[in-house]
């Protein structure tokens, strides 16, 4: 499949014995934008040129998918995507950012901001896995198929046409509204984790650590650590997300203390970088832009 414009500029570069792919764009004040699962990097194609004017703007692919390449059978699980991002700012000479995590990647984030919070400046979480609500009830069976013997492969083979791709995402209500699943998403997403044998075995082993419940029990273990995050943070969610409902954007502005703002983005599914990626990017610019107030703020985006 021909590569796209976003991904044929990545970087590369070695954490431990990952190489890491990541997209860069823009100068000044590091943020990191961490993606989700089966996703890459790709999904800020839209967010990245309205923030790098102002920031430095760093996407990394997790190990797993994406252009990153790890050995066989190294760790992928969340513990080890925590310590990747880590090593990538310690390879970049970054000490402290400003993280963005959606899906998976905010659950990267919850765990470094837990773990290591003097490593973020400030934090971003949307619409994301937390506490136990991964993999949700409605993603559980398309996962679930991913991993059948003999079929599993078949499966995401099927997936790899972009007709059945873009069924697939509008069927699992990836989005609000279908006319954002245009060519250049569906065919940049079937690039990432779907287009050839490899690429489709990565998808398919990162889909299995969804089903782990040792994994699953990570965003609840950090929540000590969590509760304790003093950190300014904005929570951000896409409203109308049948996954990751807005209940969740409510738990986690109550349970992180240095939680200041909630967001409802209306109209607006799990892929909210893909449907609202203007009035996104502006809550990022206002946030990382601006002092905190002193009152926790709630508001609904238009």
């Amino acid at each position: 499949m021909e590569l796209d414009a976003f991904s044929f500029n990545k970087h590369f570069i070695h954490v431990g014995d990952a190489r890491v792919a990541y997209y860069e764009a823009g100068t000044r004040k590091p943020v990191v934008l961490v993606h989700g699962c089966p996703f890459s990097s790709f999904i800020w194609r839209k967010v990245i040129p309205r923030l790098s004017s102002t920031f430095r703007c760093l996407a990394p692919d997790l190990l797993g998918l994406g252009d990153t390449e790890t050995a066989p059978g190294a760790d992928w699980s969340l513990p080890a995507q925590a310590m990747m991002l880590i090593g990538f700012l310690d390879a970049l000479g970054l000490e402290r950012v400003n993280l963005v995590g959606h899906d998976h990647g905010g659950a990267v984030a919850q765990l470094i901001a837990a773990e290591q919070p003097e490593r973020v400046d400030r934090l971003v979480l949307t619409n994301c896995e937390a506490f136990d609500n991964w993999p949700s009830a409605e993603e559980k069976p398309f996962v679930l198929l991913t991993q059948l013997p003999l079929l599993g492969p078949l499966i995401l083979r099927l997936w790899s046409f972009p007709a059945i791709f873009e069924l697939l995402l509008a069927t699992a209500s990836a989005v609000k509204d279908t006319r954002v699943l245009t060519p250049e998403l569906v065919q940049g997403y079937i690039r990432a984790n779907l287009s050839d044998g490899h690429r489709r075995a990565k998808t398919q082993r990162f889909l299995a650590g969804q089903l782990d419940p040792q994994n699953n029990r990570c965003t609840l273990d950090l929540l000590d650590g969590l509760r304790q995050f003093q950190r300014p943070t904005m929570i951000v969610w896409g409203q109308d997300d049948p996954h990751f409902g807005p209940q969740w954007a409510h738990k986690l502005y109550q349970e992180i203390p240095g939680a200041v703002r909630l967001e409802l983005l209306p109209d607006t599914g799990h892929l909210l970088m893909e449907e609202k990626p203007e009035a996104f990017a502006l809550l990022l610019l206002d946030f990382f832009g601006q002092p905190v107030e002193k009152e926790r703020l709630v508001t609904s985006a238009d």
